[in-house]
């Protein structure tokens, strides 16, 4: 399941959601809810692009960048990458590491791919921020300069989901510039395999 963490994994009332789930999750049930965001790369101009803060620089990585993190949080990312991958970080002055973004393209996307993509676009799949450096924009930032540059690989649009309750990561596409295009809502159910699926897409103004 992707997890798009832009800036934290705050899902509202936690408490509160995990008082009336678990009666029907000791059951059998649960559900998953997501929106689903998307950037089409020709729109993307360099004046749209926020300026990082004084010292810190954008770059693609290698996966001795993760490697080398001192945050846990983005040594996990190393699990993202790998062929049919591109990863995007943001860099502190003093080089570490402090933001990731984990995009998939092609087949490593289809193997697990919640939402149906053009052959040239790619699907941001995981984005974390060192929680020292949140509240700094960082999350914003990344996903704007790694648009830019996969743009620049050759990819007309981007995606990504999430979770539905997670207003600081809803907040970080929209101010990313990218659009909601639909809410999906799984329901597993104990007497089935496969989960009752229903799409909604939003409305147009």
């Amino acid at each position: 399941m992707e997890r798009n963490a832009d800036a934290d994994e705050s899902r509202g009332h936690p408490a509160l959601r995990s008082a009336l789930l678990s009666p029907l999750r000791h059951a059998g049930f649960d559900y998953t809810c997501f929106k689903v965001f998307t950037l089409p790369l020709q729109a993307t101009a360099q004046d749209g692009i926020g300026t990082l803060p004084a010292g810190y620089r954008f770059a693609e990585l290698a996966p001795a960048d993760l490697q080398a993190s001192a945050f846990p949080e983005l040594q996990d990312c190393q699990e993202y990458g790998g062929a049919g991958s591109h990863t995007f970080g943001i860099f502190r002055a003093d080089g570490a590491l402090v933001c990731v973004q984990c995009v998939w393209f092609g087949e490593r996307y289809r193997q697990r791919g919640f939402w149906p993509i053009e052959a040239d676009a790619a699907v941001s799949m995981h984005l974390v921020t060192a929680a020292a450096e949140q509240g700094k924009g960082l999350a914003t930032l990344v996903k704007q300069h790694s648009a830019k540059r996969l743009k620049e690989k050759g990819f007309s649009r981007l995606y990504s989901r999430i979770w539905w309750t997670n207003r600081a990561s809803l907040r970080v596409s929209e101010k990313a510039g990218w659009s909601r295009v639909a809410t999906i809502l799984e329901v597993f159910l104990p007497w089935s395999k496969r989960p009752v699926r229903a799409v909604f897409p939003k409305r147009q103004a």
